[in-house]
C-alpha cells in the first residue's frame, strides 16, 4: 500500500513548516495520513479535507465525537485514527491516519497525537507563517499562566490544597507521586504539573502500567531493535526516549512487574536506557510523575514493590481526594459536565447527588450526569429521575452488613450487585483490592462496574 506524506500534505498549508512531523514519517512509514482544516468557526468544511486516493472511509459519527469532546478516537469500522488539533483549547483541524492491517499499538497513536499537538499551532489562522521550533517554545513560556487549558474544577479545601502544591512543584524537576483511588484525577494532576512546567512545550507521554502485560511494557517503555523477538522487524523507539526533554507520566505504577521496575530505576538512576535487544545506551533526559491507588510504602513492605524505587519516585507526594471528600464540588462538576442540567434539579435530586458515596469517583459523577442529561430532555430533574444506585444512597434493600439472608425473592444477580458495590466500599474504591478479595480478575470487576453504569466502556476495556 502506498504511502501518503503528512509532511507534504502540511506544507501545502503553511509553506514555512519546518519538518517537525519528519520523526512521524520515519517511525509510521506504512501509514496513510489525511488532514482537515477548520474554518473560523470551528467547523469542518467538507473541501478542507485532504487526502491520498483511497484513503479508507469511516463513521462519520466518530469525527462528530471527536470535534464535541475534543479527543482522539480510534474509529472501529476500519480502525482510522482520529486525532484533534487544538490551539488555545480551539480546534484547528483534524489529523487522520490509517493503518494497512488495522493493529495500531499505543506508542504508535502517541507518535500522531504528539504530530497534531504541533499541528494545532501550524493549522491556526491567528498564527500565519508560524515556525516551530525555539521560537515556539519561547513564545509558550512567555505566555504560560497559572490557569491554562487543563482545569480542574473544584473550591473544596483539600482541591485548593493540591492546586497551591501543584503550582509549587510544577517549575521544579522533582518526580512527583499522584496517589488516590481510581476515577480521582490523577492524570489531570500530572497533565496540570506538566502545562505549568518549564517543558509544557514539550511532549507529555503517558502509559498506563496496569493495562499492559509486562514484556510489552518493556517494549512500549524502552523500545526494541529489529529482530529482538518474533514480530520485531523494525526498530521502534520506545515512549521514554519520545518524552525525551519533556514528562513520562507512568499512571498505575503499582503494577508494574519487580522485573522490570529495576529497569525503570537504572533509567532514573543513571539518565539512560536500553532499547529491547540493543547493547548501546542511549541518554534521555525524561521528567517523571507516576499515579497509583496502592499503598506504595506497604506494598514495599511486602516486596511486592522495590523500596529503592518507592523512594526515587516519591520525592513530592500529592493525594487525589475522593469525591465524596469533595462533595461541595459536585455542583460545580455537574455544571462543568453539562451545563444548564444544574438549574434544572431540585434541591432533593441534588441533595441525593450529594448523599451518594461515588466509589467510581468522578468518572461515576460524568456517567451519571451525562445519561440525565440524555434521557431529561428539557424537563426538570427531580430525585426519583436520578439512577437507582444514587436514589439508594449507595445501599440497597439488602442490610448493609449482610448479617441477615437476603430475601427470596432478590435475583442472584442483584445480589452479587450489592457485594461488588459494598466490597469496592470497604476497599476505599480501591479495584485491585477488590478484585483480589472478590476472587475475579481487575478486568471482570471493570466489565461488572461497567455494566453497572460506574465506569465508561473505555475504562471497562482496559
Amino acid at each position: 500500500m502506498g504511502t501518503t506524506s503528512a509532511l507534504t500534505l502540511i506544507r501545502k498549508l503553511n509553506d514555512e513548516f519546518d519538518g517537525s512531523l519528519d520523526f512521524l514519517n520515519r517511525e509510521l512509514s506504512f501509514a496513510k495520513f489525511a488532514i482537515a482544516r477548520t474554518n473560523s468557526k470551528g467547523e469542518l468544511p467538507k473541501d478542507q479535507f485532504l487526502s491520498s486516493p483511497g484513503f479508507p472511509s469511516f463513521d462519520p459519527r466518530t469525527l462528530e465525537q471527536v470535534m464535541k469532546n475534543k479527543q482522539s478516537v480510534v474509529e472501529p469500522l476500519n480502525q482510522v485514527f482520529l486525532v484533534p488539533c487544538i490551539f488555545e483549547n480551539r480546534i484547528t483541524g483534524i489529523l487522520f491516519a490509517s493503518h494497512p492491517e488495522k493493529k495500531w499499538i499505543q506508542s504508535e497513536l502517541l507518535l500522531i497525537e504528539l504530530a497534531a499537538t504541533e499541528l494545532g499551532r501550524i493549522l491556526a489562522p491567528t498564527t500565519p507563517g508560524l515556525t516551530l521550533g525555539a521560537g515556539v517554545k519561547q513564545k509558550s513560556k512567555s505566555t504560560r499562566s497559572s490557569s491554562g487549558s487543563v482545569q480542574i474544577i473544584g473550591q473544596s479545601k483539600n482541591l485548593e490544597e493540591i492546586t497551591r502544591m501543584i503550582t509549587r512543584v510544577a517549575p521544579t524537576t522533582a518526580s512527583v507521586l499522584i496517589l488516590g483511588e481510581s476515577g480521582t484525577g490523577k492524570e489531570l494532576i500530572a497533565r496540570k504539573i506538566h502545562e505549568l512546567s518549564e517543558r509544557s512545550d514539550l511532549p507529555f507521554v503517558a502509559i498506563n502500567c496496569g493495562a499492559i502485560t509486562e514484556t510489552l511494557l518493556e517494549s512500549e517503555l524502552f523500545g526494541h531493535e529489529k529482530g529482538s523477538f518474533t514480530g520485531a522487524t523494525g526498530t521502534k523507539k520506545g515512549l521514554v526516549e519520545i518524552a525525551n526533554h519533556g514528562t513520562l507520566f507512568l499512571d498505575e505504577i503499582g503494577e508494574m512487574a519487580l522485573s522490570l521496575q529495576s529497569k525503570l530505576l537504572r533509567f532514573l538512576q543513571e539518565g539512560e536506557i536500553y532499547r529491547v535487544g540493543g547493547k548501546e545506551p542511549l541518554q534521555v533526559d525524561v521528567r517523571i510523575l507516576s499515579a497509583t491507588n496502592k499503598d506504595l510504602e506497604v506494598e514495599s513492605r511486602n516486596g511486592r514493590f522495590r523500596e529503592d524505587l518507592y523512594y526515587r519516585l516519591n520525592t513530592i507526594t500529592l493525594k487525589s481526594p475522593a469525591l465524596r471528600d469533595r462533595k461541595d464540588d459536585i455542583p460545580l462538576l455537574m455544571e462543568h459536565f453539562a451545563p444548564s442540567l444544574l438549574s434544572r434539579m431540585s434541591k432533593e435530586a441534588l441533595d441525593q447527588m450529594k448523599s451518594h458515596p461515588w466509589p467510581g469517583n468522578i468518572r461515576e459523577l460524568q456517567n451519571a450526569v451525562e445519561r440525565m442529561r440524555i434521557l431529561s430532555g428539557g424537563s426538570s430533574i427531580e430525585a426519583s429521575d436520578l439512577p437507582s444506585s444514587i436514589r439508594s444512597g449507595g445501599r440497597t434493600r439488602l442490610d448493609a452488613n449482610l448479617t441477615s439472608a437476603p430475601p427470596v425473592e432478590m435475583p442472584l444477580e442483584e445480589l452479587e450487585r450489592i457485594h461488588i458495590l459494598r466490597c469496592l466500599g470497604h476497599f476505599e474504591g480501591n479495584k485491585t483490592r477488590a478484585a483480589q478479595s472478590l476472587g475475579i480478575t481487575i478486568k471482570t470487576l471493570y466489565n461488572k462496574l461497567h455494566r453497572y453504569g460506574i465506569l465508561d466502556k473505555t475504562e471497562a476495556n482496559l
